[in-house]
């Protein structure tokens, strides 16, 4: 009864919210020019939401991303002292869960009675277990220009199936068929499988197709979905180890067996065999555990049918070459009361060496702080390896981070990051050593009770080549961008409006600059769900370009980047039909007033629009 009460007499959380995540992608796309890894975040997070993994399995609970190891722990100690979870406004009671922690797991959870199965015949699973089927169909009105020439050997469609089988977390097998635009059907289309089997007995995790391998900081081995930092966190990683690959992830995976077997409690051992395209690829990971302590051996080999070659330019002197390689590193995590120690150091298979390390400090509350240190040598040459950096590999950076969190009076949510970086080597687009940085502030208060009201400044300065010198003059560039936010909501309605400035300095070739100003307006009651989104923008180069996240549908992910003068505006709209049965539609406009084509090359479209559909029919049963 006691506790009860305590669970209904807690606050509600303080202003953190999943759009910290839409934020973080935005960043980290805008960063790397990929939006490989965001899309399959974010095809996890909406599969999370549509389903919801229950706080009382621990087994499903280990799954989660944003949780760390201790976390997990912490969460599966206090349902074995105190039962199982009444609500999630319970969870601020868990040691270790802070409140963004909880408000990044929240839409993706939920808190019902759970009770273990036992293992049923393969009839009785299959009748008992979820499934999920998901068929799609989109593309373009418009015609691009590869299509009428001949470039192009399929059509313009994109066409996708996949079906998914979960029986209690403990048996998972999926099945996914993608067909991209160009591309002619059943040719070079892409197909992804796995059969995963979970915690029985001593097998920890067996996973037979196409699977992803992350240990450590991800300096040693890490393939698939590269993590990123959500400002006012440290750049620490929570390895998934052996998972299956996720369903339309196109590159990275790996192909083949792999499993953890636990030889006791604290100890923990990890192999895998890979074959893709022409690599063969092994490696393993032995793990101990003990309390708040979390040590990693990290291996890794990889052997190429044919050598690598690479044609000589000056930025790729230091670049792979061969035909095989190999790393080998160790990694920690320990939790030392409020203190989180963090690190991997690893080397190549010629001696290189790269490492990161770092802490994180809990001040109570919503404060914290962390620092980061990274050295990744110029020659560390690892085919697989993914771990945090400002640049685009592990290799040829060193930097120290420095982040925090805090409650300032009268509500204010603060949140800032800073990053000082250097290059020892030459690199792309900067043929001499070079230096950076990255700063970041964000302020967020709630306005009333149903509005809050985000300000975010971003400062990156970076050295490169003068454009049209070849790179015989270097110079230093500034790219400020500042950005408001200011969100309401009321009942099933929410009205999103946001503002964006950016401003890219030069000292030798040139200033650029721009804005963009986007109004959202979502509705979400019983079997409807629907969103309108309209964005003006005027950018007058590629550099003051600015990425704006906007509502999607699973498997038609999308992060527009805005340049030019125009405007664009998406609908979506999701209808469930039946409890098992939703159908989902999204509708795209882009519009460039005074252009004759949008796009370039054979991927150009006629005319001043370009107008994008996607339809997709989600079957669970």
């Amino acid at each position: 009864m006691i506790r009860r009460l305590i669970v209904l007499l807690l606050f509600a959380l303080p202003l953190t919210t999943m759009a910290q995540v839409d934020d973080a992608i935005e960043q980290w796309v805008e960063e790397h020019g990929s939006t490989a890894s965001a899309s399959e975040l974010s095809d996890l997070l909406l599969q999370l939401s549509d389903n919801p993994e229950n706080l009382n399995d621990t087994v499903a609970v280990a799954s989660l991303p944003f949780l760390s190891p201790f976390q997990v722990k912490a969460l599966r100690n206090y349902i074995t002292l105190y039962g199982q979870l009444l609500s999630l406004k319970e969870l601020p009671m868990v040691p270790g869960f802070d409140s963004l922690t909880i408000a990044l797991i929240t839409p993706m959870v939920k808190v019902e009675p759970y009770e273990e199965h036992s293992f049923p015949g393969l009839a009785e699973m299959f009748r008992r277990g979820r499934h999920t089927l998901v068929t799609g169909l989109g593309g373009t009105v418009e015609q691009a220009k590869g299509y009428e020439n001949g470039k192009y050997e399929g059509d313009n469609l994109r066409g996708l199936l996949c079906y998914r089988f979960n029986y209690d977390n403990h048996v998972a097998f999926q099945f996914s068929a993608d067909k991209d635009p160009a591309e002619a059907w059943g040719k070079d289309n892409i197909y992804n499988y796995s059969l995963t089997l979970s915690d029985f007995g001593r097998l920890e995790k067996l996973v037979v197709g196409r699977f992803n391998v992350q240990f450590g900081q991800g300096v040693t081995l890490w393939t698939g979905f590269e993590p990123f930092s959500i400002m006012g966190n440290s750049p620490v990683r929570y390895a998934g180890g052996i998972k299956a690959a996720s369903t339309f992830y196109e590159e990275g995976w790996q192909e083949g067996l792999a499993a953890t077997i636990g030889l006791g409690r604290e100890v923990s051992v990890s192999a895998f065999g890979s074959r893709t395209g022409d690599e063969w690829m092994g490696g393993g990971h032995l793990e101990f555990r003990h309390g708040n302590l979390v040590l990693g051996l990290t291996a890794s080999a990889s052997f190429l049918d044919d050598s690598v070659r690479l044609r000589d330019y000056v930025y790729n002197q230091d670049y792979f070459r061969g035909d095989r390689a190999g790393a080998l590193g160790v990694d920690v995590l320990w939790q030392v009361r409020r203190l989180l120690l963090f690190g991997e150091v690893a080397t190549d298979a010629e001696g290189h060496l790269a490492g990161i390390g770092g802490m994180r400090l809990s001040m109570g509350g919503d404060n914290s702080i962390g620092l980061a240190v990274r050295h990744f040598d110029p020659r560390y040459h690892n085919l697989h390896s993914a771990a945090y950096s400002i640049g685009s590999r592990t290799a040829n950076e060193q930097g120290v981070s420095l982040d925090g969190r805090f409650r300032l009076p009268l509500g204010i949510a603060a949140l800032f990051s800073a990053d000082v970086h250097r290059f020892p080597k030459i690199r792309y687009g900067c043929y001499a050593p070079s230096t950076g940085s990255k700063w970041q502030l964000q302020l967020g208060h709630a306005v009333g009770r149903r509005g809050e009201a985000t300000v975010r400044y971003t400062l990156r300065h970076q050295q490169r080549n003068v454009p049209g010198t070849s790179g015989k003059v270097i110079e230093n560039t500034l790219r400020h961008q500042l950005q408001g936010q200011y969100r309401f909501t009321n009942g099933p309605w929410r009205f999103t409006t946001r503002v964006i400035f950016s401003w890219f300095n030069t000292e030798e070739s040139g200033n650029q600059q721009g804005w963009a100003a986007s109004q959202e307006v979502r509705y979400q009651q019983g079997r409807w769900q629907g969103a309108v989104q309209a964005t003006w923008h005027d950018i007058n180069g590629y550099y003051a370009r600015i990425y704006l996240s906007e509502n999607y549908i699973q498997y038609a992910y999308s992060l527009p980047v805005l340049q030019g003068r125009g405007l664009r505006t998406s609908a979506v709209l999701r209808c469930d039909l039946s409890r098992w049965l939703n159908l989902s539609f999204k509708y795209t406009l882009a519009y460039r007033p005074g252009e004759d084509h949008i796009g370039s090359d054979n991927a150009a479209t006629p005319g001043p629009v370009r107008q994008t559909w996607h339809l997709q029919l989600r079957c669970k049963f």
